[in-house]
């Protein structure tokens, strides 16, 4: 099973400074292919928590500087962490610490617009102009819908602003962007395609999502989402920041390599995050992922006959899962089919999955951007092994 990167980016130019000191790199040595430094709980009866860990600590030898997961299922919750949170003071990741979770706010966005849909005031299929009015240069072509399933052709502003440059990342990341900065930037470039003929993973169009959520409900999209799908949750780890460049409370530091793998780590644990805003900002912890992503598709945040719709998944061009309404579908004959989302950030890498019967949650974080073949391959097999079904001790 190959999964997708959808690497972080950045912006690098035009935008507004956030009035804070920019504070030097902390480089760190990359952590030794050793023994890994790990801890669990360990679950009675169950016999793959072993593997479990082993698949965590493999990580670690592969190159990750941490990694934190959680798996839920009919025998309880199992936590395991491997590595270093804090390369500098040699700790261990924090098993219920924070992180940046990335793409996985798609699905958050996703589900506000749906429950929207079902109080009848949006329309999947209705143009985006009804509703922002001269926001989109091709508005009148575009749908919700088509927003929603990367098949709206908008260009993604993340693909010219980084420029593949993490000296541009690191130097820039206290920023301060505007969604209407961040769609000027997107407009600037001709779409991949008209709209509906195909799909291209785009965090345009998860930017433009944001506008209309603001349009019919008077509320900001992060108050919205907080309303909705944090608090009634109880998932009290959970936050769209807004204009704060640090992670609140425990977290591991956020790591990426400057010049390449085996190069030394550079901690990125702080910086802005509105370039990616309603498209990437969601900060949570694995047992909130888990408990969302269990929430929605055991059907308690969506009526089903929407659910059916979101999990409706097809490939796109540059994507290797295939991707719904805001959602991503893993199928692998080792565990079955899987729905949830991958999420990057600078210096996170997360991956959370639901099983389509709702009978397992996986949640998998790293705090690092995974730079190489080695270490996605690491990934893959360790999202596998959590995902298959366990097996029960004698």
């Amino acid at each position: 099973m190959r999964l997708p990167l959808l690497a972080a980016a950045i912006v690098l130019s035009g935008a507004v400074v956030v009035p804070a000191a920019v504070p030097a790199f902390a480089v760190s040595a990359p952590p030794a292919a050793a023994t890994p430094y790990s801890a669990a709980v360990h679950r009675p009866g169950v016999a793959d928590h072993a593997a479990w860990q082993k698949a965590l600590d493999d990580l670690v030898t592969a190159g990750v500087p941490g990694v934190i997961a959680e798996v839920h299922d009919a025998h309880g919750t199992w936590t395991g962490t491997s590595g270093r949170g804090d390369l500098d003071h040699r700790r261990l990741p924090p098993v219920d610490g924070r992180f940046r979770a990335g793409s996985s706010t798609k699905t958050f966005v996703a589900t506000t617009v749906l429950q929207l849909v079902a109080e009848k005031k949006v329309r999947l299929d209705t143009p985006i102009e009804h509703y922002l009015p001269g926001l989109l240069p091709n508005g009148q072509h575009i749908t919700v819908r088509q927003l929603l399933s990367h098949r709206s052709g908008l260009y993604d502003y993340t693909d010219s602003l980084w420029h593949g440059s993490l000296s541009e990342l690191c130097q820039r990341r206290f920023l301060h962007w505007t969604p209407r900065q961040l769609l000027a930037e997107a407009f600037r470039h001709a779409p991949y395609f008209a709209p509906g003929t195909s799909g291209h993973y785009s965090n345009t169009d998860y930017i433009v999502l944001g506008t209309p959520i603001e349009k019919v409900t008077g509320n900001s999209a992060e108050q919205e989402i907080t309303d909705r799908l944090i608090s009634p949750l109880g998932r009290r780890h959970t936050s769209v920041p807004d204009n704060s460049v640090r992670i609140p409370g425990r977290h591991a530091h956020a790591y990426l390599r400057m010049h390449g793998p085996g190069s030394p780590y550079t901690d990125i644990t702080e910086g802005s995050m509105s370039w990616a805003a309603t498209a990437g900002s969601l900060i949570s912890t694995t047992h909130d992922l888990n408990r969302f992503f269990s929430a929605l598709i055991g059907g308690k945040l969506l009526p089903a006959a929407l659910l059916l719709q979101m999990q409706d998944a097809q490939p796109l061009q540059n994507g290797a899962t295939d991707y719904g309404l805001g959602i991503s579908r893993l199928t692998d004959p080792s565990y079955g089919t899987a729905y949830g989302h991958i999420g990057s950030a600078p210096g996170y890498s997360t991956w959370s999955f639901t099983k389509a019967d709702n009978s397992r949650q996986v949640t998998l974080s790293l705090n690092v951007l995974t730079d190489s073949q080695k270490l996605k391959t690491a990934t893959d097999n360790a999202l596998e092994t959590l995902l298959r079904p366990a097996t029960t001790a004698r």
